[in-house]
């Protein structure tokens, strides 16, 4: 008897590991083959030669909490020019999503009670009429989720700044992001370039195609008064963590978010090496201390 039920439990765990698979060895495999040229400092500093670029660059906090050794934040970036253009960066959620998403980080790995600021659509305000353009440092629902609130209450006429690699290639943690994108008021404009794409519309605003935490990770740059700032997304969770080359766990970067890790490795380092630079900082998304510690300011 006693064996017989050893054999279905085994059997039990056999086709959940195989499900499993299933389920996680292609996303890994996508998320592997998209390794695109990364760029030199150099590359990246040649935003500074277009004419008209941005005078001003400020965040917005969506939501946080304390976690990971950390106060996660969940911030959106918002660019201007002397137009009185704006483009933003990440849209963040809304209440009932950041809630959820808390209660999903504490069953992950602890964390403490969740804050939420508001939309970046009541955050923007009198400013939404402002906003030309947005982009992604990825799909995730918490990067995303937010233009919903935003194309509510400003409607059409924004362009959408993204990779190819982020509007095709999708797995299952993108594919809701992916679409609210796809769906949403934003107009997709063209790029060009090759490592470095850049809009007509939008100078000095870099984007590179980066992959690692996702197939469509990017990395956002821009020039400002003569400061470069680098947005890179999830690559990594915290400035710390950039510096000391830690990666995120077996867990959540094999199960969880199928990530390269050897890519994301090789991110680390040269966003490490950028960031040692006097006139560069890096960005990580939901290192809120780390970002406070650049000086930028708040835009609310």
């Amino acid at each position: 008897m006693l064996r017989w039920i050893v054999g279905i439990v085994s059997g039990l765990i056999g086709l959940a590991l195989v499900a499993l698979a299933i389920l996680l060895v292609p996303p890994h495999l996508q998320t592997r083959g998209i390794e695109p040229p990364l760029p030199t400092a150099q590359t990246l500093r040649a935003l500074q030669d277009m004419e008209n670029g941005p005078v001003s660059i400020r965040y917005l906090i969506n939501a946080s909490q304390p976690a990971l050794g950390l106060k996660l934040s969940h911030t959106s970036i918002v660019i201007e020019w002397t137009d009185g253009n704006l483009f933003v960066i990440d849209a963040g959620m809304t209440e009932t999503a950041a809630a959820d998403f808390a209660d999903l980080i504490k069953t992950m790995g602890g964390g403490g009670e969740a804050t939420f600021v508001g939309t970046i659509a009541d955050q923007l305000g009198d400013d939404l009429s402002r906003v030309a353009g947005m982009g992604f440092t990825h799909l995730h629902i918490d990067h995303t989720q937010g233009l919903g609130t935003l194309c509510e209450a400003r409607g059409t006429g924004a362009a959408l700044l993204q990779t190819d690699w982020q509007r095709d290639q999708h797995n299952f943690n993108t594919t809701e992001g992916a679409e609210i994108v796809a769906n949403s008021c934003l107009e997709a404009a063209p790029l060009t370039g090759e490592t470095l794409l850049t809009s007509d519309k939008f100078p000095g605003l870099g984007l590179v195609g980066i992959g690692g935490h996702t197939p469509g990770s990017t990395l956002f740059a821009a020039y400002v008064n003569n400061h470069l700032w680098l947005f890179s997304g999830d690559t990594t969770n915290s400035m710390l963590n950039l510096r000391s080359n830690t990666g995120k766990g077996f867990l959540y970067s094999n199960i969880f978010v199928p990530e390269n890790t050897n890519r994301t490795g090789e991110l680390r380092l040269l966003l490490r090496d950028l960031d040692a630079e006097n006139d560069i900082d890096v960005v990580v998304s939901h290192d809120l201390e780390a970002l406070v510690a650049t000086g930028m300011p708040a835009m609310r």
